[in-house]
């Protein structure tokens, strides 16, 4: 679905001790869509791939010396 649907999903994690239990049950990415979506979070595996490369940009971004500020930076 997108990056919204994924930062929902991970606070709703934030919030609640069983959903991050039943998380730290899952082996694989496709568990964890799975749970997603069993609890309405519309995830696909895609989505997974595309928050980590986003995030490791991101970070790339923040640490360099182009000064670059992307739209998650929080300095």
């Amino acid at each position: 679905m997108s990056r919204e649907a994924l930062s929902a999903f991970v606070r709703a994690l934030e919030h609640s001790e069983s959903l991050r239990r039943q998380l730290r049950g899952c082996s694989d990415d496709a568990e964890i869509v799975a749970l997603a979506r069993s609890l309405d979070f519309a995830l696909n595996p895609a989505d997974l791939v595309a928050d980590d490369q986003t995030s490791k940009m991101e970070s790339w971004f923040s640490r360099s010396a182009l000064g670059i500020r992307t739209h998650g930076s929080t300095d």
